[in-house]
């Protein structure tokens, strides 16, 4: 047995109105008895249905444990077998098992001095497997690394396999994966989706479901990953005039330039590298088309639009799409060229003196990531 003597502050109980350091009440302190005992494992998985749960045997010198009980709710339910320094008592006593199930148990033991002593425990039943990292969403044919991970517990029960079955929407059919996993835990990159595979598009929603097994036993998590449109960045109000200082905007910066991306064009225009004038649905407003446009569409829209580099006149609620690339230099400082589309819509013009020379624009842009 451990001999150790805690005199006063030993959480002990009385034979006849046990108390423990776990009570509630602090007006009934713990009695030295000689000795205890303290149950430590407390958290099990559904697969420990037959796992030894240790307890710890806390005596003063000349005190041994005869023997302990395990008890729930007034009734024995298992008891401990004891052996030298050791006792333990095995999970099967609570029968079957769930996620979530807590046994609320009384540690009663008897002691070689003839005094009778008890603890309060609670064993609960965590999850075999959980996830550690669960984005909800990607990015369409965005590969930029996304980790979807997941990890597993038992007690002592050994788990045979992780097996991880896909599907796309409610209404899917889960396909098994022929990926192996780590059954300690493992991570599936979701920049790595195969868009093709699927035949998922913008609004799908990939259900990922990874089931660990021991023995006849099972436990499943899933993981529904939704599919988002690339999109714009943040909108920008500008003006364009044929004022100096104001008839050359440098898109990408977001401030007007002696060279800028966009140039005033007489009387009530606009020059740009490559654009196309969109076409808004009929039922759609240019505002809603300009918030709801993603990259892919606006790629589209461009590709099947009639190329210009210059308009001589633009009306409020004209929606435009350009294209342009820019050398740009990590920080590394090694340059590339990157592609950029941008979506324009015209606001309020101004008219002086019969003719429209300025005009407010709101615009955003993105570069599209592919597989």
């Amino acid at each position: 047995m451990k001999k150790h003597f805690k005199s006063i502050s030993l959480c002990i109980l009385v034979a006849v109105g046990f108390s423990s350091c776990e009570t509630d009440d602090n007006s009934l302190p713990p009695t030295d008895l000689g000795g205890y005992v303290h149950l430590t494992d407390r958290t099990i998985s559904p697969f420990d249905i037959n796992a030894d749960l240790n307890l710890n045997l806390i005596t003063k010198s000349g005190v041994t444990v005869d023997a302990v009980e395990i008890q729930q709710d007034g009734a024995v339910i298992a008891n401990a077998t004891v052996s030298g320094e050791t006792a333990s008592f095995n999970s099967s006593a609570f029968g079957a098992l769930a996620s979530g199930d807590k046994f609320p148990l009384f540690i009663s033991s008897t002691l070689s001095n003839g005094s009778k002593a008890g603890d309060p425990a609670t064993v609960s039943v965590g999850d075999a497997i959980s996830f550690d990292d669960q984005p909800e969403s990607v990015e369409f044919m965005n590969n930029t690394e996304s980790i979807l991970s997941y990890s597993t517990f038992t007690h002592s029960a050994t788990i045979d396999d992780v097996t991880l079955f896909m599907k796309k929407n409610e209404d899917g059919t889960y396909e098994e994966s022929d990926l192996v996993l780590d059954v300690a835990g493992d991570e599936i990159n979701l920049g790595d989706i195969d868009y093709d595979a699927f035949d998922a598009e913008v609004g799908d929603i990939l259900f990922y479901k990874f089931v660990a097994t021991s023995g006849t036993l099972s436990q499943e998590i899933v993981a529904e990953i939704e599919i988002l449109p690339q999109s714009f960045g943040a909108a920008t109000d500008a003006t364009l005039s044929a004022a100096a200082g104001m008839n050359e905007y440098n898109l990408a910066s977001g401030e007007y330039a002696v060279d800028g991306e966009m140039s005033f064009v007489d009387p009530s225009g606009f020059g740009l590298v490559d654009f196309v004038k969109a076409t808004v649905p009929m039922d759609m407003t240019a505002e809603e088309y300009f918030n709801n446009t993603d990259l892919f569409e606006a790629e589209a829209e461009y590709d099947a639009g009639v190329k210009l580099t210059s308009i001589v006149t633009v009306s409020d609620e004209d929606v435009y799409i350009y294209k342009v690339t820019r050398t740009i230099t990590d920080e590394d400082d090694v340059e590339s060229d990157v592609v950029y589309y941008g979506i324009i819509k015209i606001g309020d013009t101004v008219v002086v003196n019969g003719t429209e020379n300025s005009f407010d624009f709101q615009y955003a842009e993105g570069t599209i990531i592919r597989e």
